[in-house]
């Protein structure tokens, strides 16, 4: 089986740390790229760490080309989409990694330079752009709180055309209560750092209802501010109806009628299920 050398997770480090391994390209057919790292890697897996802020790009390797980044509110459907996306062989598409946010946390902890963020950004995306198995271009899915970054993304990759998903507020908080993951488990941080980096205020909330509804509009406020470009913003739960007629052209992809049904078929299961698990199954 061909592996290569990924990106897995990045230390959060005033001088970031990346830790990569070489793993077969099954590892990009999970919901979210790290739940798939201890399934697919071999007992001889091989590791090697980079220190990012020291490291090099090199203007020589074959990558596929990048053809977009979906930016959400979480809770929206997003998985899904992406799942669509992978419903084609020659699509990579490459979910919430933690090699991302760990680098994003560094910055917000160790207040990192731009120009060594951006560098760093740029050697884990192009990591993860060497080819392997059938792919033939890579979608990135971001985590929900990268929306607060989407300017460095786009400093980065100014051409790269991008999506944002959006669903009612209430709704994402309601579903953000029940799962108790992601920036809500930042209201329990021992201190207010991240609530005050990304709210841009120092505020202690009287409810973790509050927090949310304050995190979610945040979300909406900034991937509005940043609206000019080469964008499409979508709503949940209408969006999987536009993903042949606007989303595909979106990201200059074409699918055949083949890929087509099977994207339309993902839309049958838990999208954020490792294992295929149809809807009527769910809680029985």
């Amino acid at each position: 089986m061909k592996t290569v050398y990924f990106p897995v997770y990045t230390q959060i480090l005033e001088a970031p740390v990346t830790i990569f391994e070489k793993l077969p390209a099954e590892v990009f057919d999970s919901p979210f790229f790290n739940d798939a790292v201890p399934v697919v890697r071999s007992k001889n897996s091989k590791r090697k760490e980079l220190d990012l802020t020291a490291e090099t790009i090199s203007e020589n390797r074959e990558l596929l080309p990048l053809k977009g980044f979906i930016f959400h509110t979480s809770h929206c459907g997003s998985t899904l989409l992406a799942n669509m996306f992978r419903a084609s062989k020659k699509t990579r598409v490459v979910s919430e990694t933690e090699a991302i946010n760990g680098l994003l946390l560094s910055a917000i902890f160790y207040n990192l330079e731009e120009k060594i963020l951006l560098k760093s950004l740029k050697i884990i995306i192009e990591s993860y752009l060497r080819p392997l198995a059938e792919a033939e271009q890579v979608v990135f899915k971001l985590t929900s709180w990268n929306v607060f970054f989407i300017e460095l993304f786009q400093k980065a990759y100014p051409e790269v055309p991008w999506i944002f998903i959006d669903r009612k507020t209430e709704e994402v908080v309601a579903s953000l209560l029940k799962s108790g993951r992601g920036f809500v488990e930042w209201f329990y941080h021992p201190t207010n750092l991240l609530q005050n980096y990304f709210l841009d205020e120092e505020k202690q909330f009287e409810s973790l209802e509050n927090y949310l509804f304050a995190m979610v509009e945040a979300h909406k406020n900034t991937a509005k501010k940043f609206r000019l470009g080469n964008n499409l913003f979508l709503e949940y739960p209408s969006f999987p109806n536009k993903f042949e007629s606007e989303i595909l052209p979106h990201f200059n992809l074409n699918y055949s009628e083949k890929e087509l049904e099977a994207a339309e078929d993902a839309r049958k299961y838990d999208s954020k299920s490792i294992y295929k698990t149809p809807y009527s199954n769910l809680g029985s």
